[in-house]
This record gives C-alpha cells, structure tokens and sequence, in this order.
C-alpha cells in the first residue's frame, strides 16, 4: 500500500446493505480499477440497536448491523482484482470491539492474504429512532484510536493478546485526520497531540477527512510537519454530487464550503445534471492541484453514489 512507490490513487467504499448482494460493490469498483486505483478501503459499521427485552429485571439490547460483512467484502476484493495489484483495506474501529475481537479479526485478515487496515475510533451505535448512542468503550476494549492502533502494531513483534506471543503479522496501518477540526477537540493544538499519538502508536499513513478547499489541506499539513508528524498525509475527496450536499456534507462530516462553489452550485438549483458535473469539475481540479503540490496520493470517498468515474476520468 502507501509502503508502495508512487503516488496512488485509493477509493473508500461501504460493504453492502443487509440483503444486497456484492455485484453491486463490483459495479462500483470494476471500472475504477480498470483505471489504475491501487487499493480500497472498505468502512466497518457498529450495530443498530433494533428493540430492548426484559430478562430477569434487567434490559437488553437486540442488535444488528445493517452493512455487515467488511471482512467477506475485503477478501472478495482481494481475490477479485489480486491480478490488477489493488488491494483491500479494510476499516476496524473501537466501537463494539474487545482486545480479543480486534485480533480474531485481524487474524482472519491475515489468513486471506491482507495486510492492511485502517484503525479508527469509528462511529457509535444507532438506537431505535436512528439517533446516535453516547461513545462507551466496550469493556475489555479501546477507548481511543492510537491504543487500537498501538495493538495492530504489536502484531508485528508477534506479541498476542490472546495467545501471548506467535507469528509476526506484517501489517501496514492506517488512521485518521481531520484538517479542519474532529467536532470533539477543543482546539487545532489539541487535535494535533492526539494526532501525534496515533503517530507515535505507529500509524504508517494518515487519511484526512474530507475538504473542499485545498487550501485547509495545505496549512494542516504544514502545522502536522512542525508538531512532529512525518508520516504520509493522503488527502480525502468527495465530489459534491446533489444540491442538499450544501447542507448535508458540513453537517455529518464537519467540513466547510467554499464561496464559489457554494454559489455555482445555487447557481444551477433544479438542474441536478449541472450540479452533478460542477461538483465532478471542482473535486477533479482539487485533485490535480494536490498532486502538483506534492501530495503522496488521493483517496477518494466513493460512498452514495459519488460520481468517482467521471472524476478519474478527469484527472488521467
């Protein structure tokens, strides 16, 4: 992965809803890696809590995760488009997860043939009316992400939770970043220690969050490189692709909208073809602008329908 030469071009995507087959994540991912993307990261989602029952004078959730599968998802990528060099990256998170369910899952990684992985903090649970539960770390688990990643890594050394020690497992992690604040800091200098710990627990690269000025990426980097942090920093990118991503994109994601595409996407409210392509023209000329300026690749949110194609098509 970004142990690799080169610049590369990444994509992040869902595992499919409960229900839904994996021809719809190929659909996805067949032209783009036709195109030259090199790996792809695939999200893990926590558990929707379905209903409560009552045993014993005590209340108990029902739960069930509505995008299973990260791990089947990751190895059918794997094995899919081995010949093409892409590789899969799949998301392991803190939310619902003991020491001992973090290494099951990366030894199963491990056993089909992948290396690499992306720790986060991760969402929290939805309840029954889809609001988000308050972050508790799962007893016997992470609280935070560098302590996630700091166990990964020690795979490496082949020290174990479960077993003690084994055989080393080679893998390459990855972690967040956030260029214009997580919605929990209190303060940029704040967010970059935090930054620094994930770092310093031996994240091998950082993914940002999604900007859509270039601009906020820039100045991060430079205040990432003076608080210490020298490892990769991948820009991520989202084509803005419908009107109510004005709203709704800041909203969920804490990222801000420039003037000018603000305005040339209000510019063309009601036409959702023109709007579709100013976003697509936007997110291509960011692209290109980063890797002039030195940026080690791009990972491109391909979520919700992201017009991803046309944007390749745009920056090859």
């Amino acid at each position: 992965m970004l142990k690799k030469s080169g610049k590369q071009i990444s994509v992040e995507i869902e595992p499919p809803t409960l229900g839904k087959s994996i021809n719809g994540v190929f659909r996805v991912l067949d032209p783009l890696v036709e195109m030259g993307i090199r790996y792809v990261d695939i999200t893990y989602h926590p558990e929707h809590v379905l209903a409560y029952v009552e045993h014993d004078n005590q209340r108990f959730p029902v739960s069930q995760r509505r995008k299973p599968g990260t791990v089947g998802v990751a190895g059918a990528i794997q094995a899919r488009y081995a010949a093409k060099g892409t590789e899969a990256v799949p998301h392991v998170i803190c939310t619902g997860f003991t020491k001992y369910d973090v290494e099951e899952y990366v030894i199963d990684l491990a056993f089909l043939g992948i290396v690499n992985t992306m720790a986060l903090k991760g969402d929290t649970s939805k309840d029954m009316e889809e609001k988000r539960l308050p972050f508790k770390r799962t007893p016997g688990g992470h609280a935070y992400a560098n302590e996630l990643i700091e166990q990964i890594v020690n795979l490496r050394k082949g020290i174990y939770v479960g077993a003690g020690e084994g055989d080393p497992i080679d893998f390459c992690v990855g972690a967040a970043c956030y260029p214009e604040g997580h919605p929990e800091s209190r303060s940029s200098e704040e967010e970059l220690r935090w930054l620094k710990t994930k770092v310093d627990a031996g994240a091998d690269y950082l993914v940002t969050q999604m900007f859509f000025d270039n601009g906020v990426y820039k100045r991060f980097v430079e205040r990432a490189r003076n608080a210490g942090i020298d490892v990769p920093i991948v820009p991520g990118i989202k084509p803005l692709a419908s009107r109510r991503h004005l709203e709704g994109l800041p909203s969920i994601f804490h990222c801000s909208i420039p003037e000018k595409l603000r305005k040339a996407v209000l510019e063309r409210e009601g036409n959702e073809k023109e709007v579709r392509r100013v976003g697509v023209e936007w997110c291509a000329e960011q692209c290109l602008d980063l890797i002039d300026c030195g940026a080690p690749g791009i990972h491109l949110y391909a979520t919700r329908s992201s017009p991803i194609v046309e944007v390749m098509k745009r920056i090859l």
